[in-house]
């Protein structure tokens, strides 16, 4: 029979996915969750009859876990080789030369850097520190709740406003919710599942209004999808010494996914409260570190993935549209939209199909969150939907 998982029936299924599915249980209402129903679920159902992970390598189009369909820029594949001949040692010194490469771009001190295996390790910290004791963390919906999920089984509560008509945060409403008992802020931007980001100008504005009162830890898991110009350079409110904690990945546009890298900035005196709860810079293996290192610098590859996704979404967005759908505009790897048929029998279709996306339910309408892939599997992915609505 076809089974309906849940977003953390994934987590225990298969560590395949830890950082990439992000949805949204939490209710957007002014009294904190769980007092009123959920208007969020994570609702794919399988058309398989046994484990769907052991299909998972049959899947034509893999367009579920906002992975980089490239993978890792030839530079850094050289340094894993490379970096195998002393992964019987640990890194020491090596964590210096990154940081001082982040530094160095963010405009922040290496001392405002602490690395992690992914940026999955840092949400979890920041949700056991400010869920202790109880409190109140706030936030909107939809958007990636990990952290969330975490903070709330730690003894927080989590209030969760709706978002704008353009599925973004609405800062000025989350500013004027913030009473004695939150004590933390949490935004995703750009945000997960929607795509869609906050204008830097008022994020800026609102965390030199809002930080000195109340942490805010913004997740930039998708940032290094904007060209570089356009880029939120939000280190300069760490350099300014403001209470923001910001947490970065290598799991997306560099392709590290299943190698884990990640990183937070923040005040020094945070690091060292985050760190107490995490293995610190010393959960990261020397050969993904050097990897890390050589991706970073890899300026070119960089680029190429982001033209390329830029061009595959482009082409899906302007597919859908022509066919009368509504994508909401997005600023990462994935597209979410609207669907006019329940998510069960859409997921069902599409993953028999061998195309993996993902499901949402929010206030009774279902959508479609699907991942940017190759211009192939973007194409794979048109056919196949087309087939399914008719």
């Amino acid at each position: 029979m076809s089974s309906q998982l849940t977003r953390r029936d994934w987590l225990r299924a298969s560590g395949l996915l830890t950082a990439s599915l992000g949805l949204s249980r939490f209710t957007p209402a002014e009294a904190a969750y769980p007092a009123a129903p959920l208007v969020s679920t994570f609702t794919n159902e399988f058309a398989f009859t046994d484990d769907p992970f052991e299909k998972m390598g049959s899947l034509r189009a893999r367009l579920l876990a906002n992975e980089n369909p490239l993978g890792i820029s030839p530079n850094a594949k050289q340094a894993l080789v490379k970096a195998a001949e002393i992964g019987n040692r640990y890194a020491f010194m090596e964590f210096g030369q990154l940081k001082k490469l982040i530094a160095a771009d963010e405009g922040v001190k290496a001392e405002n850097i602490l690395m992690s295996p992914g940026s999955s390790d840092i949400l979890m910290a920041a949700a056991d520190n400010f869920a202790k004791g109880g409190g109140t963390i706030l936030t909107s919906v939809m958007t990636y709740d990990d952290l969330l999920q975490r903070a709330e089984k730690q003894g927080a509560k989590i209030k969760a406003l709706p978002m704008t008509k353009d599925y973004k945060y609405d800062l000025p409403a989350i500013k004027a919710a913030i009473t004695p008992d939150v004590k933390m802020v949490y935004i995703v931007n750009p945000n997960n599942p929607t795509g869609t980001i906050v204008p830097t100008a008022e994020l800026e504005a609102f965390c030199r209004e809002v930080a000195p009162k109340v942490p805010v830890f913004i997740d930039e898991a998708y940032i290094d999808f904007f060209e570089p110009a356009e880029r939120p350079k939000l280190g300069k409110l760490v350099s300014e010494g403001l209470n923001v904690i910001l947490a970065r990945t290598f799991s997306k546009i560099h392709g590290f996914a299943g190698l884990r890298l990640g990183y937070a900035m923040a005040q020094p005196a945070m690091l060292r409260i985050l760190r107490d709860y995490t293995n610190g810079d010393f959960a990261v293996s020397i050969t993904t570190l050097m990897a890390g290192i050589a991706s970073y610098q890899d300026k070119d590859w960089q680029n190429h993935c982001r033209a390329e996704n830029a061009k595959a979404r482009a082409y899906t967005t302007k597919a859908l549209a022509d066919m009368g759908y509504e994508v909401i505009p997005s600023s990462t790897n994935f597209i979410l939209f609207p669907i006019r048929m329940k998510t069960g029998p859409f997921s069902n279709q599409m993953f028999a199909q061998g195309i993996g996306i993902q499901t949402r339910d929010f206030n009774g309408q279902p959508y479609c969150r699907v991942s940017v892939g190759t211009m192939d599997e973007m194409a794979i992915f048109m056919d196949g939907f087309k087939k399914v609505v008719g």
